[in-house]
C-alpha cells in the first residue's frame, strides 16, 4: 500500500504548498461522487478553482481523476494515504 501511495501521490509533493491541498481535493472529489460542483462546495472553492486543482493533479501525476481507470488508482492511493497517516 505504501508503494502505491508513494508512486501515485508522491509527485504531488512538487506542488506549491505540498501534497495536502491536492489530496484534500481528491478526497472531496471522490466523496462527492466525482461531481465537481459538490466537491467545490465542500472545499469552499469555486468550481473553476477545483477544476484547476484537478488539472494540476493530472499534470503532476500523469493520472486523470476524471478517467475511471485512473480514478480507481488515485482513490485507492488516497485511502491508503489516510490509513498510513
Amino acid at each position: 500500500m505504501a508503494d502505491l501511495v508513494h508512486s501515485a501521490l508522491g509527485p504531488l509533493q512538487q506542488a506549491r504548498g505540498g501534497a495536502k491541498p491536492h489530496i484534500d481535493t481528491l478526497t472531496a472529489y471522490f466523496e462527492a461522487g466525482c461531481v465537481a460542483a459538490e466537491a467545490a462546495r465542500r472545499l469552499r472553492l469555486s468550481v473553476r478553482a477545483l477544476t484547476y486543482r484537478l488539472e494540476r493533479i493530472h499534470t503532476l501525476t500523469g493520472t486523470n481523476p476524471a478517467d475511471p481507470v485512473h480514478r480507481y488508482t488515485l482513490q485507492t492511493a488516497v485511502i491508503g494515504a489516510r490509513l498510513l497517516g
